[in-house]
């Protein structure tokens, strides 16, 4: 679990120097990985938050909260220069980013808690190294917020979806380049790095 600092939720800037700080990155490169190769599958992702979502019932996922976890997963993933978490696309859909197969095994669970993994694709590497201990991280800097909340969230001025989105028709889910993720979470990590310093 993620400590709490005087009993607060760690924030943002937490889970930041804290991805900062994994041994397999030094002066903010990739160590064991290379920047091209995925750490996990998305399935495997989405495996992983639905067993804790199942552990801590309170936070149990739907369609909308699984895929924006998995996003946001996958972006801070790129945005601390550790590369891309899955190799999977992301795509914008009117709802905000998914992962198109994802969809494609989740969508008979309707708007109601999903209730069943995805097991043709494992969720082994997941508990490997460090990256569950980062996916610890992610669930708690992100579980109390409803799938609606994280959906509308992806959808502010200047975040990836809004980018892509711009003067298209999301009805045809174009695809949310990696390198577009990268540039704009990558901003997010100086940022908040940055106003860390100065206090």
């Amino acid at each position: 679990m993620l400590p709490k600092k005087d009993g607060k939720q760690l924030s943002y800037t937490d889970l930041i120097k804290k991805i900062k700080n994994m041994k397999w990155k030094q002066e903010g490169k990739p160590m064991i990985k290379n920047i091209q190769t995925p750490a996990a599958t998305a399935m495997e992702i989405a495996n992983w938050f639905l067993i804790k979502g199942w552990r801590e019932m309170e936070y149990s996922c739907d369609q909308l909260k699984l895929y924006k976890l998995v996003y946001y997963a996958h972006a801070w993933h790129l945005g601390n220069g550790a590369g891309p978490l899955f190799p999977e696309t992301v795509e914008a859909w009117p709802h905000g980013p998914v992962v198109p197969a994802l969809y494609e095994t989740f969508k008979g669970a309707g708007r109601n808690p999903i209730n069943f993994l995805g097991s043709h694709l494992g969720i082994y590497s997941v508990y490997s190294g460090e990256l569950e201990e980062y996916l610890e991280d992610v669930w708690e800097t992100y579980k109390k917020h409803s799938g609606i909340s994280l959906s509308n969230t992806t959808h502010n001025p200047g975040e990836p979806w809004a980018v892509v989105a711009k003067g298209r028709d999301v009805r045809s889910k174009p695809p949310i380049p990696n390198d577009t993720i990268e540039g704009i979470f990558g901003k997010k990590v100086e940022k908040i790095l940055s106003e860390e310093n100065e206090t």
